[in-house]
């Protein structure tokens, strides 16, 4: 596993930003150290202790805490604090099963419409390449994470759109590490990407499922290799 660095930075976090909460804003940071490996999986984090780090009262802090709880990159302990919770093969498949069957849903709306533009998938897929070219494991996962929120955005599901955006389908921090450890697979992720825009520019729904299971199976492959890693 990739080795945890501490997790702040003199002058790093500062509550500067109008347009977020602070509750919002330290589940963005709590959520980027997470991803970027900065907290050590098997140490028990204090709500006092990040609160005191980050500057802020302990009430965001708590917030931040219950979304990631929520979203199953923490574990909750009452009264005590967090830890980061592991991911396992079971989480993996089910994570898949879920977000395949949804992207399948989404891809086909997406062809059936007349007018769609497929610019931002293809954006993310040049910023990916360039991610893995230039070895940057943060990019890659930006990169990666815009394309799926691009192709649910491109659907018009709005309901849809906005239950992905609070709970996208996530694990930045295992997917970061296959792309550091690797990067032959997450070129495979990405070329799988570039199958889902010839989809919808050939307009093809017949290998809709196809595409996607393959997708599919090579996460599923790349993350259950990094936790037995």
């Amino acid at each position: 596993m990739t080795e945890a660095r501490s997790i702040y930075q003199p002058g790093e976090i500062e509550i500067a930003r109008p347009y977020l909460s602070k509750g919002e804003y330290v589940y963005q940071v709590l959520k980027g150290k997470i991803a970027n490996g900065y907290l050590e999986r098997n140490k028990t984090y204090t709500i006092v202790e990040i609160a005191e780090k980050l500057g802020v009262s302990r009430t965001p802090v708590g917030e931040a805490v219950k979304i990631l709880a929520s979203q199953d990159y923490v574990i909750m302990y009452p009264g005590v604090g967090f830890k980061i919770k592991e991911l396992t093969i079971e989480d993996i498949r089910e994570n898949l099963i879920i977000s395949g069957a949804l992207e399948e849903a989404v891809l086909r709306k997406i062809i059936q419409d007349q007018d769609t533009t497929i610019e931002p998938l293809q954006r993310a897929v040049e910023r990916s390449w360039q991610a893995i070219k230039n070895n940057i494991p943060e990019l890659y996962i930006q990169a990666s994470s815009d394309f799926h929120k691009a192709l649910f955005a491109l659907s018009r599901l709005r309901k849809l759109t906005e239950i992905v955006q609070e709970n996208v389908f996530g694990h930045e921090l295992w997917y970061r590490e296959g792309a550091i450890r690797y990067p032959q697979a997450i070129e495979r992720l990405i070329v799988d990407h570039e199958a889902i825009i010839a989809l919808i520019q050939m307009r093809n729904e017949k290998q809709i499922t196809d595409v996607i299971q393959n997708h599919v199976e090579h996460c599923q492959d790349l993350l259950i290799k990094v936790i037995k890693g």
